[in-house]
């Protein structure tokens, strides 16, 4: 399946930094319109110049998740083939020192936003590919990083959920899950990254979005990203979760 054939025009939220920035690199190239949504104007303005020249027609909109009336406008006006939401925040640290503020706004970022734009999409019974990108921490529980991994499990029972439901109704809306494992984006500060094994042990964001692109060419509604990372999924299948779990706590308490 060529995407230029059945995507004209795409929306990606998240896109002024990490995997939704690179996306838009690879997108600008084979859809007629890119829209650029993400907090950060100056960002997104940055990285339409950047494109400039491509294929496709560009625009930005600033958006923040965490103001749902912004969220509900959005997807009123929302006119596309393709939305990929590429958002995500992250709080890493024992999971009882994350304040209710920080828990709060993390849960509404990674999982409410994200199901209150599905629903209105939905609603209005529109012809669109809705990809949530989400991570290997939605298959396993990860200690000190208890809040992102319970709020990704959630998201992806939901959509996986929501295929099935969308699927027998008979839905013109698609919805698809991407799962990467660690890639090379600013979600943690530089020295948790160096303490963790640094970027040798993460997916380059070129990689990454190459992989994505790939994905959408064939259509897949479910994926995870990178032949590494399918192993990692396989191998969490194999172990009872138990070991899983002190594995992933004994690799992330070196963050610490």
């Amino acid at each position: 399946m060529q995407m230029e054939k059945t995507i004209s025009k795409a929306v990606i939220l998240g896109a002024s930094g990490g995997v939704g920035r690179q996306l838009a690199r690879e997108l600008a190239q084979r859809t007629d319109q890119l829209v650029l949504v993400g907090r950060d104007e100056a960002k997104l303005t940055q990285l339409q110049e950047d494109l400039s020249g491509v294929r496709a027609k560009l625009s930005c909109r600033v958006l923040d998740l965490l103001d749902a009336a912004a969220v509900d406008d959005f997807a009123q006006q929302l006119e596309a083939d393709l939305l990929i939401n590429c958002c995500g925040v992250a709080n890493f640290g024992p999971a009882l020192s994350l304040s209710e503020a920080a828990e709060n706004a993390l849960w509404q970022v990674n999982y409410q936003a994200p199901i209150r734009l599905i629903k209105q999409v939905a609603e209005r019974n529109c012809k669109i590919r809705l990809v949530q990108l989400s991570s290997l921490a939605a298959l396993c529980p990860h200690p000190y990083l208890a809040a992102y991994s319970a709020s990704k499990a959630a998201l992806q029972t939901y959509c996986l959920a929501l295929q099935e439901e969308m699927r027998l109704k008979g839905s013109e809306m698609r919805v698809c899950l991407y799962i990467l494992g660690p890639v090379r984006t600013a979600i943690f500060p530089p020295e948790l990254q160096d303490a963790l094994g640094g970027a040798k042990l993460q997916m380059s964001l070129e990689i990454a979005a190459r992989r994505i692109t790939g994905l959408l060419q064939q259509g897949r509604s479910y994926a995870i990203v990178g032949k590494r990372y399918r192993l990692l999924a396989w191998l969490m299948k194999l172990l009872p979760q138990r070991w899983i779990i002190h594995l992933a706590g004994a690799y992330l308490r070196k963050g610490l």
